[in-house]
């Protein structure tokens, strides 16, 4: 990849154009078959929006290409923690190359309508998640690091139009809170991956094309594009329900850890850290240690009473 082209050299799979509203800039998609475009107009109605209007300034242009031949890359460097994660090489400051199972995707990261491009060898392989969702959330998070927002590895929750964030690692039991929380009538924006970014009056979890395992309640329940962030709450498994303010410095590492993509990009460590920084000096931070079968009342009160009365460490 050079400076000035962030596309392949390869075929394009029809004329179609899709173009989505993320919350970080729109993606205009070309180059697709009328099965690829029906394919992710169906999977995405909530960000797929009427062609005709300009892409926003920090918009991107994607073509959607024909692979000759399946990615060349072993399953173990696609293996991180034990978990399937695209591989990511920094080849210039102007953009990144991306390398999935069945993908190859070219980033450009410059200002203004940086090209780019995402290539499978199958036409129905493009809408499927493990493809276009691991290509949006790349994008996504070098795009909210642009604005000094963060995308964490975490489930957001609404509870009376406030967002919780709840980060923690694999098997911490983001999934079966989640449940619990729709249960009792909580909103969920997305129980894998959500994106906190800086508004004029704090910072606000936004709606995003990608889920984990529980999916989006909002896409079915007219629920808002994005939501005031109440807290961010560190998720850990206990013996007994508790919560405790963390110290914003400690805060801060552990949520480093929960940034996909651009925390093993050695180019955004110093913007990560002082997007990470930002956010936990203005949004409080608390640990939650709770069991499996503790009641999501008894939870989100705790939460509730340690934000509203709890002071953080200095």
């Amino acid at each position: 990849m050079t400076p000035q082209a962030g596309v392949f050299a390869c075929q394009s799979w029809g004329e179609h154009i899709l173009q989505l509203k993320l919350p970080t800039s729109d993606v205009k998609l070309t180059g697709l078959s009328v099965s690829q475009k029906n394919a992710l107009k169906q999977a995405y109605p909530r960000f797929a929006i009427t062609m005709g209007r300009d892409i926003s300034k920090d918009g991107i242009t994607c073509r959607a290409c024909r692979l000759d031949h399946p990615p060349a890359v072993s399953p173990d460097d696609l293996t991180r923690d034990g978990l399937y994660t695209p591989r990511i090489i920094r080849r210039h400051i102007s953009g990144i190359e991306v390398t999935g199972i069945n993908f190859e995707a070219r980033i450009g990261l410059g200002a203004g309508h940086t090209e780019t491009s995402l290539g499978v060898v199958q036409e129905d392989e493009l809408p499927r998640a493990n493809v276009i969702e691991n290509f949006l959330r790349i994008f996504s998070a070098y795009q909210a690091l642009a604005v000094n927002g963060v995308m964490l590895h975490s489930a957001g929750l609404v509870f009376n139009n406030q967002a919780y964030i709840f980060s923690g690692r694999s098997n911490a039991g983001k999934t079966t809170l989640t449940r619990k929380a729709y249960e009792k009538g909580a909103w969920v924006l997305s129980d894998d991956i959500n994106l906190v970014l800086p508004g004029k009056d704090g910072y606000q979890a936004h709606a995003v094309p990608f889920s984990g395992e529980f999916g989006r309640t909002l896409d079915h329940r007219g629920g808002k594009d994005a939501y005031p962030v109440a807290g961010i709450i560190l998720l850990e498994q206990g013996d007994q329900l508790g919560t405790e303010p963390v110290r914003p410095s400690r805060a801060a590492a552990r949520l480093l850890t929960g940034c996909p993509f651009v925390n093993m990009d050695a180019r955004e460590s110093e913007r990560l850290f002082d997007a990470v920084t930002r956010l936990v000096a203005r949004v409080p931070v608390i640990r939650l240690t709770s069991r499996r079968d503790d009641d999501m009342d008894e939870i989100i009160n705790k939460i509730q009473t340690e934000f509203g009365y709890g002071k953080q460490p200095k």
